[in-house]
């Protein structure tokens, strides 16, 4: 799961969004007239918030004030209240463009305590978001000759057994594999024992220091190929793993995300996924698979499961959870863009525009034929809602659907585990 996510917006109860500092200080209760907060255009939505002491009285002394953005971009609406004088509040929502409205509220004052701050979402007519930018008539070619240029490299692949992690039942490697400019790219490797052979998983990581090898789909019956992104073997150690990435962000001069970002050929994220295409190539080829393979991941790894199903015929099955790297334009629709938010981060500079057309997620999905499921979380503040439906709907497959979680930041819930199970089981009857 991304680091990046705000700390007050991390707890959803059933509605009831609570702040703990110690002890309860105060809960915003939200309802809505909208069971399901999916919405036309043009339609209004009545959201109703009750602030509840910690005894679940109202509230009534403070102020309640409420923002309304176009998915955490432009403001579109604010309006305070007195608590004293009206509590519960309601405010009335609508869009009239197609999107997903982000209700901000904060809670403050004498009844309150420390400041409470909740967030509730909305979608107006999802399935026609469009992306901030069209995909660029050069993409395919791009990719193509990227794909091409990379295989002209030695493979020279390593598999490195771990004896700490192997056990009877299943046997655990790291692996890595050339990939541009003389780098590398690095994993794990884990399969069950024997000759199989076996349905295959494969994993990216969300954003921040890696991680491990996934043994517990493996002990499912899956071999499961987990690839980093970055150009070093990372360690099993999760201490030595926060280091070392802090280290490599170091060396670059900047986080890993942003590196090169103004330059199509160069960036950071092109040379790590055409090296975990192939690998993905390389899998495919193991006597212990067969064509049974499928791809998962949240955040980051949400993102590469859309760009590596638009690259890798070899994937047959997808869950894209809450996908990064999506919609970097979406900032010209007045909207936030999904994670890394590249050209925001570079203040809007015209090449940084340019060059994230060519690593953005939109643009794979429109390649994607496979069964797929991507997951949206109606007030998740680093993956926005706006950009994964963007995604989403370019994806032609006839067999894709969109698994709504109205209570949901960014974060993984039942949900998640439940696209995970029906992955398990599409590509184990394959």
């Amino acid at each position: 799961m991304d680091r990046f996510v705000l700390k007050n917006f991390a707890l959803a109860l059933s509605g009831v969004f609570l702040f703990c500092a110690g002890l309860l200080a105060a809960e915003v209760r939200f309802a809505c007239d909208r069971a399901d907060q999916v919405c036309h255009v043009g339609q209004s939505a009545v959201v109703t918030m009750t602030v509840l002491d910690n005894k679940g009285e109202p509230v009534e002394k403070g102020m309640l004030r409420v923002r309304v953005t176009n998915d955490g971009g432009e403001t579109l609406d604010r309006q305070d209240f007195n608590l004293a004088e009206s509590n519960p509040a309601a405010v009335n929502v609508s869009l009239s463009f197609p999107g997903h409205a982000l209700v901000k509220v904060t809670a403050s004052g004498e009844g309150v305590g420390e400041d409470v701050h909740r967030l509730f979402g909305l979608s107006f007519d999802p399935q026609q978001i469009e992306p901030g930018l069209p995909k660029p008539d050069d993409f395919d070619r791009f990719w193509t000759d990227g794909k091409a240029e990379v295989r002209q490299i030695p493979l020279d692949a390593e598999m490195t057994p771990i004896p700490e992690l192997t056990t009877e039942t299943r046997e655990v490697f790291q692996v890595g594999f050339a990939t541009l400019g003389g780098k590398r790219v690095y994993g794990f490797l884990s399969k069950p024992v024997g000759e199989g052979p076996f349905p295959a998983l494969v994993n990216v990581p969300g954003a921040g220091p890696g991680t491990g090898p996934d043994l517990t789909l493996t002990d499912r019956g899956f071999a499961v190929l987990v690839m980093n992104v970055f150009h070093y073997p990372v360690p099993l150690d999760e201490e030595e793993r926060k280091k070392q990435h802090k280290e490599y962000n170091k060396s670059l001069g900047v986080r890993y995300c942003y590196f090169h970002s103004n330059d199509r050929d160069t960036y950071y994220y092109r040379s790590i996924y055409l090296g975990i295409d192939r690998a993905i190539d390389w899998l495919a080829a193991q006597p212990f698979t067969d064509h049974r393979i499928g791809f998962f991941g949240m955040s980051q790894g949400g993102g590469s499961a859309l760009i590596l199903s638009g690259l890798n015929r070899n994937i047959k099955a997808a869950v894209a959870s809450e996908p990064a790297i999506c919609d970097h334009a979406g900032g010209l629709k007045g909207r936030s863009p999904g994670w890394p938010r590249l050209v925001a981060q570079a203040k809007g500079d015209p090449e940084v525009l340019n060059a994230s057309r060519y690593l953005d997620g939109v643009n794979f999905a429109g390649s994607i034929e496979i069964p797929i499921r991507v997951t949206v979380g109606f007030i998740d503040v680093t993956c926005s809602p706006s950009s994964v439906w963007s995604a989403y709907n370019a994806i032609p497959s006839a067999d894709k659907e969109m698994i709504l979680d109205q209570e949901l930041g960014h974060q993984r819930g039942e949900k998640y585990r439940q696209a995970i199970d029906w992955l398990c089981e599409t590509v184990g009857n394959m």
